[in-house]
């Protein structure tokens, strides 16, 4: 097997070259892409061609595929029996797929639940002209960056992200929550701000700005001021990857060290994609 990497300049991001993730699974293969995982947050590979069962088969690789629950509603839970979710913009042959067209606020995927997926797929199967990239943010690069008073301030603090499938899809944006105004609907679990890989045992920013949230036992003014500080921290961040979709592309990226944002686009333009997600387990 002909392996070579093409690393993205800022350390996250990596592109794994002529592999071909329908035959190549090997042990080597596997135990490689895990480490480059750890190490970039964002493994890209080209020029794929997947079934929807060869792509499960990838993803199982690397843990049980994640499964919802009916209790806690996240993209996709409607049809719970398919791991794999349509993230697509005119896509009228699919029964249902998400997200439209619209803006995606930066956010990891289900830090609202007990047990946050651990890492996600995305595999472009229709990508047309002028549609939106996807960014990824590093996000211990954004605990590594903060003075040392910051992290000294927040590394016991527990956050609380709020479900926001509990409220009209859409409807929700960042905002620190408000117990005097509105207390958003729903259970919810509370996780460490700072929380640590298990693998790597890195310290990660474990922030999201796009759903409401809290920081548990801190007044609002003072949570607030600290959520705006990190809000512009985490914005003017330097350690990003950009993906520009083409057809075959499957990006596979750490969802407990990155946050992930797309901007919005054309509500005519195509963009079609399969969402695989793995499971995680509870923030400590």
């Amino acid at each position: 097997m002909n392996f070579n990497i093409t690393a993205n300049e800022n350390g996250i991001g990596v592109t794994i070259n002529k592999v071909n993730l329908a035959k190549d699974l090997s042990s080597f293969l596997i135990l490689q892409i895990q480490d480059l995982l750890n190490k970039y947050k964002v493994v890209v590979f080209k020029d794929q061609q997947l079934s929807d069962e060869q792509l499960s088969d990838f993803a199982f690789r690397f843990g049980a595929l994640f499964v919802p629950d009916d209790k806690f509603p996240v993209l996709g839970s409607q049809d719970s029996n398919n791991p794999i979710v349509i993230v697509g913009n005119q896509a009228k042959e699919y029964e249902k797929s998400y997200l439209g067209h619209q803006e995606v606020l930066p956010h990891s995927d289900h830090q609202w639940l007990k047990c946050p997926s651990s890492a996600s797929i995305l595999y472009a199967i229709d990508i047309h002209t002028n549609s939106a990239p996807t960014i990824w943010f590093d996000m211990v690069q954004a605990y590594n960056m903060l003075d040392p008073e910051t992290k000294s301030n927040i590394d016991e603090i527990k956050s609380i992200t709020f479900n926001p499938f509990y409220r009209p899809f859409g409807s929700v944006s960042a905002k620190y929550v408000n117990r005097n105004i509105d207390i958003p609907p729903g259970d919810t679990f509370q996780h460490p701000l700072v929380r640590t890989h298990p693998l790597t045992h890195e310290k990660i920013l474990y922030l999201n700005i796009a759903y409401e949230l809290e920081f548990v036992d801190v007044p609002y003014k003072i949570g607030n001021e600290l959520f705006s500080r990190l809000y512009e921290h985490i914005i003017n961040l330097s350690y990003k990857y950009e993906h520009q979709w083409n057809n075959g592309d499957l990006v596979f990226w750490d969802n407990r060290a990155t946050i992930h944002y797309r901007p919005s686009f054309d509500s005519i333009i195509r963009r079609v994609l399969k969402r695989v997600t793995i499971g995680g387990e509870m923030p400590y």
